[in-house]
């Protein structure tokens, strides 16, 4: 079996992506997987490390623009589908996989437009508005929350939960030191308001001789961040960036980060209670859906971007220290987001509908 899967843009479409394709191909020799992507976005880079080929499309996002912008973007998805049409012909793929955002819609147009199986992937718990517009002529959608099924167009949509790649998915270890570690990160490339938010920190978290900060601060900011916290008393190991996120998670007791569909399912596989702190601009404000759908489910607490001073991560962080059950019982219920067989769900649903038709 050969399958086409579409993921691009950022991280959040191309890791859940990068981890199906992982366990396809070890499903059998004979499964060929091939990405399309763009040049521009992180897949360029991301997706031939992994050892897939990728092939390019043009794309670009719709959301936000001016309405010549908008007009020029149309073009580009008409581009993109004649490309995408030339791309199938010659590859013959037996199904098609879109992660969501601007890079799908090009391709899963030109697949549906052949009569090739189609299928979505939806992180968030808001879909995007590519999903939603593309859920109509999916075969079926997969979702990673629950309530995201009733925002979409598909006749079939199916709870698989979030596939996390297996570099991520290391062992997960049991802590029984007496530090209290919190691991701050604001994705693979940092975010400033976050790293200058825990700077603000610092001052409070000083006195407490067993906390220890894991901070990827991304290269930007690695510099100036590492030289603030070498001032301080406060134990700490500083990075711009890790491949080995599974070793901090492990060494962690709370995580402050942003709230992207990922980093929300990293964390309910590691079990970790949280302190979100949703992107301000993400579209249609996922980030802030996904966020409020662990708050809500006692998983972690949302602290606005704006609010997200050191005086409020202090009284966010002593509170945990001082509530060893609860934060036990907060990674518990993060964890029950976690589901252990996305990847074969999404696999095995796919190959049912493609053996229905060969019938």
């Amino acid at each position: 079996m050969k399958l086409i899967i579409s993921a691009g843009g950022t991280g959040g479409h191309i890791f859940p992506g990068i981890a199906v394709a992982e366990t396809f191909v070890a499903q059998g020799q004979e499964n060929q997987v091939v990405f399309i992507g763009t040049t521009y976005g992180l897949e360029s880079k991301i997706i031939p490390q992994h050892g897939f080929r990728l092939l390019f499309v043009e794309a670009r996002q719709f959301l936000g623009r001016s309405a010549v912008y908008k007009i020029a973007t149309l073009f580009y998805i008409l581009k993109g589908i004649f490309t995408c049409l030339g791309i199938i012909n010659k590859e013959k793929p037996d199904a098609i996989l879109g992660m969501g955002g601007f890079t799908s819609v090009p391709v899963i147009f030109a697949g549906a437009i052949l009569g090739i199986p189609v299928f979505l992937h939806e992180q968030n718990a808001e879909p995007g508005l590519a999903n939603k517009v593309l859920s109509k002529y999916a075969k079926a959608t997969f979702v990673s929350f629950e309530e995201s099924s009733q925002l979409l167009k598909s006749k079939d949509v199916y709870y698989t939960g979030n596939p996390v790649r297996q570099a991520v998915k290391g062992p997960r270890e049991i802590k029984n030191d007496e530090t209290f570690g919190i691991f701050v990160f604001g994705g693979s490339r940092g975010a400033k308001s976050i790293n200058e938010s825990v700077l603000s920190l610092l001052p409070y978290i000083e006195g407490y001789k067993n906390i220890v900060i894991y901070h990827q601060t991304g290269a930007e900011d690695y510099e100036h961040i590492k030289a603030a916290y070498e001032k301080t008393n406060v134990r700490h190991e500083v990075f711009p960036f890790t491949d080995n996120m599974a070793h901090y998670y492990n060494r962690s007791d709370v995580v402050i980060s942003r709230s992207g569909a990922s980093t929300i399912f990293e964390l309910a596989y590691f079990r970790k209670a949280a302190i979100l702190i949703p992107y301000p601009f993400s579209a249609a404000q996922h980030q802030w859906k996904n966020a409020s759908h662990v708050e809500n489910a006692g998983g972690g607490y949302i602290i606005g971007n704006d609010e997200a001073s050191g005086e409020r991560l202090h009284g966010v962080i002593k509170h945990l220290m001082n509530e060893p059950v609860l934060l036990k019982q907060m990674g518990e219920n993060i964890g029950r987001l976690y589901v252990d067989d996305s990847q074969e769900r999404i696999i095995s649903k796919m190959q049912e509908e493609i053996k229905g038709k060969q019938k």
